[in-house]
């Protein structure tokens, strides 16, 4: 995925972050990404002029309040994180639709198994 949108971790996460809000109707302000990302108010600055410069976000005016700027991920920002998705969607599908059945089952079992162990050290 970094590759493909050639964006770092911290990029990546502030893109779905910004698309998720977009999509529940939230707005989003620096310092909540600020929060979200664990970072610095300097670091999300410069994350966000970076990320402005790639035409990834856009910084618009809080129709509510003059003071604040809201963030928000642009039209090309989504397609080209849908696009990346939807092809590792595929290649996945792929690669799941050349297994035999018995080594479907080990796969699932596997993974079953991966959940469990997750789960049960979450608990701890």
């Amino acid at each position: 995925m970094r590759s493909k949108t050639g964006m770092g971790d911290n990029e990546l996460r502030l893109v779905r972050y910004l698309l998720a809000a977009q999509r529940d109707g939230a707005d989003v302000r620096p310092s909540a990404i600020s929060r979200y990302l664990g970072i610095s108010s300097a670091s999300t600055t410069a994350l966000l002029d970076r990320l402005e410069r790639a035409g990834t976000l856009q910084r618009v005016n809080d129709p509510t309040d003059r003071r604040s700027i809201l963030i928000t991920p642009t039209a090309t920002a989504a397609a080209t994180l849908a696009a990346t998705v939807d092809e590792y969607e595929q290649r996945v599908t792929g690669l799941a639709e050349d297994l035999d059945e018995v080594a479907r089952r080990i796969v699932i079992d596997f993974l079953d198994s991966l959940t469990e162990v997750a789960e049960e050290t979450a608990v701890r």
